[in-house]
């Protein structure tokens, strides 16, 4: 009774912590069982894997076909057996969000007889999706940057054509895919820039869809980017990576006037632990990601007398930690939780002046959290469950003084170049300003085999989508900003900023602005709702069909919770 309670509290602990957008964190395994070529029935499959707790079962069906949905990504034997025929034993490898082959044919034995293949199945094409799947091995083996995007660009269709370098998927814009690690979208949610919520050596493997995609997924044009990370096992496990990257060590183009790189080094130190709390029952997976603080040596603007830069210090870590574990043989939990923390010292907004229109500190807070649930109900119907929560939050970001005169900004233009002096712009201890995403699923895979009509894996489900964003846009702590036409600044011997005021060139004259907040954020809301239902439909050994349908409903309220967005559409999705 002590173990179970124990047991039960680790569970109950893992779903309070535990927060996927139904980014699938599974793939599956299907085949045929055949005897002398023709289908099999009745004859039972046993699949088992590093990756999975315990095994998993299936019986042929009366077109010899077999199909385990919801298995964890990783290599697998599976073993065909029936009385009175040769056991047959191959091996193959289950990606994630994909369908693989493993066919087998027993032959008739009047001895107890076994055959084992120990070499790895070949990929065959069991999937309409257009799909690409890599592994860390091959990531590992490549030149190349170790970043979800940056594995994404291995796969076909897709380019760093965005702004700021961010990935294109078959032409759709940048910010319209669709990018997960464990089941949480780590987008942000104004630009669809890419969060690094992610440790590139705990990346187990990423699946890149750039093509006709499953109704299972919403919310893009472009594609889908599914990553997922390593979840322990029975026997421990770890590494520890160093590493260095220098401008320097790129050697130059041979053209006049080339530019030699910056000597500067920077250092990224991970590693990763896991293994077993309860053998068969419970694991663990923990990583770290440590980058020693950077210093960057920046120059105040139109710098003079005094000072003339300033030391501006980042520092960035990444901790992960995940529980996979079995209820029962046919119930299964997994819980993500990754924290990925910023602080930036001597933070400068607009082009600073002097010294007090530096920001101490400012803090970005960035985590997720994903659980998924798994369960046989049957035979042929499994149960899934998925809930994941990102969030993003400015916190500190801004001038910390209410005092008119210290803690006013001064902003204003030389030569069309933008300045601030007396205090740092924007307001840090104001409403902070959060970028957040929450999801809830359920998704339901049925299993129904005909004579007629081939073998059906049929999935229906319910996706509740919601981001959220809070932004008052305060401009200073005193709703204050001396707005100003100058001439060139001079410095004081302390480095204080000396601004004469001359008045607007154009006949204006400079101003005290008052941007108050007159009616602060309720935040802004969007919310889709779904419902699909899909079918993959295989037709004997030369005919797969993808037949799905997808309904969004979507609703948006702005920052006073006026209704912006109140509309559905139904997409359908076919392939063959």
């Amino acid at each position: 009774m002590r173990f179970k309670q124990r047991f039960l509290q680790v569970f109950g602990f893992l779903l309070l912590v535990s927060a996927s957008a139904f980014a699938q964190t599974t793939g599956s395994l299907t085949g045929t069982v055949t005897t002398d070529k023709a289908p099999l029935p009745g004859a039972t499959i046993t699949v088992s894997s590093p990756a999975l707790q315990g095994t998993r079962t299936a019986v042929s069906d009366v077109n010899g076909n077999f199909n385990m949905p919801a298995l964890p990504p990783g290599d697998y034997t599976v073993k065909m057996e029936l009385a009175g025929l040769q056991t047959m034993t191959k091996s193959g490898r289950v990606t994630l969000g994909g369908t693989s082959r493993v066919d087998g044919d027993l032959k008739l034995s009047s001895v107890a007889e076994a055959i084992t293949v120990t070499a790895t199945a070949p990929a065959v094409l069991e999937t309409t999706d257009v799909q690409s799947n890599m592994q860390q091995k091959l990531v590992n083996d490549l030149p190349l940057g170790r970043t979800v995007t940056q594995i994404a660009l291995l796969a076909p269709g897709t380019t760093s054509n965005g702004p700021r370098g961010a990935i294109t998927i078959s032409g759709a814009t940048s910010n319209d895919n669709l990018i997960m690690v464990d089941g949480a979208v780590i987008q942000e949610n104004l630009r669809g820039q890419t969060h690094g919520l992610f440790i590139e050596d705990a990346i187990q493997e990423t699946t890149v869809t750039t093509g006709a995609v499953s109704a299972e997924y919403g919310r893009f044009t472009g594609g889908v980017i599914n990553s997922i990370s390593k979840s322990g096992g029975n026997q421990f496990s770890g590494s520890f990576r160093s590493t260095f990257d220098n401008p320097s060590y790129g050697k130059t183009n041979p053209f006049p006037g080339s530019v030699k790189p910056i000597d500067k080094l920077s250092e990224v130190y991970e590693a990763t632990l896991g293994g077993r709390i309860i053998r068969d029952r419970l694991w663990f997976f923990l990583a770290g990601r440590k980058t020693p603080p950077s210093v960057t040596e920046t120059d105040f603007k139109f710098a003079g007398n005094g000072a003339n830069t300033f030391p501006v210090t980042s520092k960035a870590h990444r901790y992960e930690y995940k529980l996979t574990g079995q209820i029962t043989p046919k119930h299964s939990l997994v819980g993500t939780f990754l924290d990925s923390p910023f602080t930036q010292a001597n933070n400068c907004q607009l082009g600073c002046l002097d010294k007090a229109t530096l920001d101490p500190l400012t803090t970005q807070a960035n985590d997720f959290r994903t659980g998924h649930y798994n369960g046989i109900l049957t035979p042929n119907l499994i149960a899934e469950l998925g809930y994941s929560k990102k969030k993003f939050t400015f916190i500190g970001f801004g001038g910390d003084s209410t005092d008119p005169v210290v803690g006013t900004p001064i902003y204003g233009l030389i030569n069309g170049v933008q300045f601030t002096a007396n205090a740092p712009y924007f307001c840090g201890i104001c409403t902070q300003e959060t970028r957040d995403n929450k999801d809830y699923t359920a998704k339901a895979t049925y299993f129904l085999a005909t004579k007629a009509f081939g073998t059906h894996n049929v999935s229906v489900g319910y996706d509740d989508w919601a981001e959220q964003r809070v932004s008052n846009n305060y401009q200073s702590p005193t709703n204050l900003v001396v707005e100003l036409y100058t001439e060139a600044p001079t410095r004081a011997a302390n480095g204080d900023a000396l601004v004469s005021l001359i008045g607007d060139p154009d006949g204006g004259a400079d101003v005290i602005a008052y941007y108050p907040v007159l009616f602060p954020s309720l935040g802004s809301d969007q919310k889709v709702k779904s419902i699909f239902l899909n079918d993959k439909w295989d037709l004997g050994n030369h005919f797969s069909f993808n037949l799905g349908v997808r309904n969004d409903k979507n609703e948006a309220v702005d920052s006073a919770h006026n209704k912006t967005a109140n509309d559905s559409s139904v997409s359908p999705r076919l392939g063959v």
